[in-house]
């Protein structure tokens, strides 16, 4: 494991303007994440938490301070560096799954996969490996439309493994599933920190964080806590 913080924000703020509105979503927020580490991120609506998600995997950028990614300064990086950062660096799991209806559950999981210069052989290797990571290799060849809401986040889990990121950035990947089914997730990304896989989630739900490693709170773009589950729980989800 790396000395250096994986991720790292210095008095990272980041302002919307609107007009002559101007609406702080962060407001200088200092935080530091190490690789290996399963880290759950909460607060209320409003309080910055997608924000901060979005500038650690290169969606959206900051507008003061400095974020340092494995010990670089991606602060200034351009769209297109950025770009570039997403497809080979991190991985995404949303609450709405933004898979293809149309297309099977092998082919939504090989699209990242098609801008690496790889051959279409390792590049089909690598999104089976993924597929039966996640357990729904047995469906590979089925639409996503045809899958039940647990499988498809499975698949979207696949999908966001394939081109083996250094981070699995989840935002509410338990937010459209039952309490079931939203246990099954959360064990599954356990299962991926244990593999020694970095997790930043997104959670509204106190139970769903218990799986994580650390607890991030946020609050009017403040950070308002940053405490250590000294055991994570597991298996005690509820909706």
């Amino acid at each position: 494991m790396s000395n250096k913080p994986l991720v790292q924000f210095v008095n990272v703020s980041r302002e919307y303007v609107n007009g002559e509105v101007v609406t702080p979503a962060l407001r200088g927020v200092t935080v530091s994440i190490d690789q290996g580490e399963f880290v759950a991120v909460m607060g209320p609506s409003g309080s910055g938490k997608s924000t901060l998600m979005h500038i650690m995997g290169f969606l959206d950028t900051l507008t003061g301070g400095t974020y340092l990614f494995d010990g670089v300064d991606v602060s200034g990086f351009s769209e297109d560096h950025l770009a570039r950062m997403r497809k080979e660096k991190v991985g995404f799991v949303f609450q709405a799954f933004n898979l293809l209806a149309k297309s099977t559950v092998l082919q939504n999981v090989l699209m990242p996969t098609m801008y690496c210069q790889i051959s279409r052989k390792e590049r089909m290797r690598k999104a089976q490996e993924a597929i039966a990571g996640v357990s729904m290799e047995h469906r590979a060849g089925h639409f996503s439309n045809q899958l039940s809401g647990g499988e498809k986040q499975r698949v979207a889990i696949a999908r966001a493994l394939v081109n083996n990121p250094a981070v699995i950035f989840a935002d509410e990947p338990t937010g459209n599933l039952d309490t079931k089914t939203g246990t099954q997730i959360l064990e599954l990304l356990a299962q991926l920190h244990d593999d020694g896989r970095t997790i930043v989630m997104v959670t509204h739900e106190t139970e769903a964080a218990h799986y994580a490693s650390r607890v991030l709170r946020l609050r009017d773009g403040l950070l308002e806590s940053d405490t250590t589950n000294g055991i994570r729980q597991r298996g005690g989800y509820n909706k």
